[in-house]
């Protein structure tokens, strides 16, 4: 599924770029999630699927040593001519397994929407493996009352209830420290703190 997902949104006929943008709006809503999140992360932060660059490049503007991880080539090169001077790298969540690099914080900004339910347990053991102990993820996700597919304008993504979310976390490796979600709207968050290996 992984490798479709890439396809998929390194396919030409997705305007991937016009649908993200690659700059935050000065009114754009989630600023007053992420940013105030950013500012209690003492250490350098991962964008994982940081897309177009976006919020690695806002965070960064704001001062933040911060890495954008994006598996797709040419978001990764729209990231960069956008945000020149920040770090981008080509990878997925998967290759993280082979890093030695640790983080204290993890954005994972409706980055992880698109994995099963059978895949998304290893990716998120694999997140909690490269975040320092005590350090936090913030992602977001599609939530619902119950835990099915549905179409995104990309690839198919999945809704998540906010109980299933938060124990699979759990099992990850990972202490819920906040969450959100209006049952309004499908649009929910998560922050999570690694829990202490030793």
């Amino acid at each position: 599924m992984v490798d479709e997902i890439e396809k998929a949104y390194g396919s030409a006929s997705n305007h991937v770029e016009h649908l993200l943008g690659r700059t935050v709006a000065p009114g754009d809503p989630d600023r007053a999630i992420i940013e105030p999140w950013a500012q209690t992360v003492s250490g350098p932060i991962l964008d994982v699927g940081s897309g177009t660059g976006r919020w690695t490049g806002q965070l960064a503007g704001l001062g933040h040593d911060i890495t954008g991880l994006e598996p797709v080539e040419r978001l990764v090169h729209a990231a960069r001519e956008a945000h020149p001077g920040v770090e981008f790298c080509r990878g997925s969540i998967q290759d993280l397994a082979q890093t030695h690099r640790f983080w204290a914080g993890i954005l994972s900004w409706y980055s992880v929407i698109h994995l099963s339910p059978a895949e998304l347990p290893a990716a998120l053991a694999i997140l909690r493996s490269v975040l320092q102990d005590e350090g936090t993820m913030l992602m977001s996700f599609f939530a619902g009352t119950h835990l099915a597919p549905f179409n995104h304008p990309v690839a198919p993504a999945y809704r998540w209830p906010m109980d299933d979310m938060t124990r699979v976390l759990a099992d990850a490796g990972f202490e819920v420290t906040a969450q959100h979600w209006d049952p309004g709207a499908p649009h929910a968050w998560i922050t999570a703190r690694a829990i202490l290996t030793r």
